[in-house]
């Protein structure tokens, strides 16, 4: 488990004249008693706490009081104080930054080295009392750091509240949490954890939740991404069952189309695609998606010089890409993709032209000037797709070097140098600073 550091004491220590072990007794009699004075009226007496924070590290920092179950069980009692207080002062102001950084998860490890070194029943049923004490501020830390977006700190909480009640349940202690409460902990901990550097580890909560059938579709998200990178096989196990048991939900659909996207298996992603479609008929992205995925066969099928499949394609991957554009007149992506879609077949048939260059036979030339024709009109019909993306983002990358070889092709060298700048002024990290048709 990560520990946190303790930059308050570690000043402190440095700062201070080494203690004896007589010191260091007293330092923790006067935490005990500050902690007292703290907790008997916490307005009055709010500096106390601060004070048993500071004597309770004083404490510790010697040998002999390390020894100790009941100065561990005082930091951990001192831990909850703070830990509430600085969930008071969160509530209050959200930006408010904690006077006792990492306080609850400092507790834990507190009370579990009293329980540790405890012989005496009372010290036991003390640091018990204290685990069960803190599930509540381990709770609202977790939950306050996720909402801070700082998942590390979530996760360590999240679990820190899973050890508490597994703690109390092995030593026969009643836990404040029932069964449903610790399954939504346990997600919540797979939920925050770094799937990329602890995949494996994080799916041992996914499939405990899986085998007692807890009730979120999100479990099987999770563990595909927790298995992804180092056991394919699995992760798509774990994508299938979870597709079975919710046939209907949109979410892992969208997971296994990326998936699909991710492998290039292009014609099984159509029909997934479709049935996305069926179910969110608004989304635009879904129509753009199944448009490139269209475009991709068409490009495929033209390259395999098969001309009836290379047509079907192209006219499904323009149809998608204009239901996009349907779905939303400004969808740029969409817009630009329609000008590509063209503009490829442009290229495709200028392979074929090419080939007709050597043909000075009059067949020859009449077959290439008709090939020659037929890509100045694809050519044609891709321009105002480019220069409407254009307007929309004129410091599109894609967008610029279509419209600048497009017009050197149409002997419009003036405006095909002006591309030329705006390309080589946007590689350059600048921007430009409005569109040239808007001109």
């Amino acid at each position: 488990m990560k520990r946190f550091a303790f930059p308050i004491l570690l000043f402190l220590l440095a700062a201070l004249p080494a203690f004896t072990q007589e010191d260091a007794a007293q330092a923790l009699k006067k935490a005990k008693r500050s902690l007292g004075a703290y907790n008997l009226d916490p307005g009055a007496n709010a500096a106390k706490l601060q004070e048993a924070w500071d004597g309770i590290g004083i404490a510790l920092a010697d040998v002999s009081i390390q020894s100790d179950p009941e100065a561990w069980i005082t930091k951990g009692q001192i831990c909850i104080e703070a830990a509430n207080k600085d969930m008071a002062a969160l509530m209050i102001n959200p930006a408010a930054k904690p006077a006792y950084p990492g306080a609850a998860i400092q507790g834990l490890e507190a009370f579990k080295e009293g329980l540790r070194l405890s012989v005496k029943k009372y010290n036991r049923k003390d640091a018990l009392t204290g685990i069960r004490d803190l599930i509540t501020p381990l709770n609202n830390y977790a939950i306050s750091s996720y909402q801070a977006n700082r998942l590390d700190a979530a996760h360590l909480g999240f679990t820190g509240v899973l050890e508490s009640h597994e703690i109390l349940v092995r030593e026969g202690e009643k836990s404040p949490m029932d069964d449903k409460a610790y399954k939504d902990a346990m997600f919540s901990a797979a939920a925050t954890c770094d799937l990329k550097q602890n995949g494996p580890r994080c799916a041992v909560y996914l499939e405990k939740l899986r085998e007692a059938s807890y009730p979120n579709v999100y479990i099987y998200d999770l563990l595909y991404n927790a298995y992804i990178e180092s056991d394919k096989v699995k992760a798509v196990q774990y994508l299938e069952e979870g597709r079975k048991r919710f046939p209907e939900e949109i979410s892992l659909l969208f997971t296994e189309i990326n998936h699909y996207l991710r492998e290039g298996r292009l014609d099984e992603l159509v029909g997934k695609l479709k049935a996305a479609i069926e179910k969110e008929p608004d989304n635009k992205s879904l129509y753009l998606t199944l448009g490139n995925v269209y475009d991709n066969l068409f490009q495929k099928s033209s390259e395999a010089k098969d001309a009836t499949k290379s047509e079907e394609y192209f006219q499904s991957a323009l149809d998608y890409y204009g239901k996009a554009l349907e779905k939303d007149p400004e969808y740029m992506d969409a817009t630009y993709s329609i000008g590509a879609l063209y503009y490829n077949r442009a290229a495709s048939y200028t392979q074929e032209m090419n080939k007709l260059a050597d043909d000075y036979s009059k067949p020859g030339i009449a077959k290439y000037n008709a090939m020659k024709e037929q890509v100045d009109k694809e050519f044609e019909k891709a321009l105002p797709y480019f220069q409407q993306a254009e307007r929309m983002d004129p410091n599109d990358l894609n967008t610029l070097v279509a419209l600048k070889e497009i017009y050197a092709r149409k002997n419009q060298l003036n405006v095909s140098n002006e591309f030329k700048a705006r390309l080589e002024k946007v590689q350059a990290g600048q921007k430009n600073d409005s569109s040239y048709f808007a001109k």
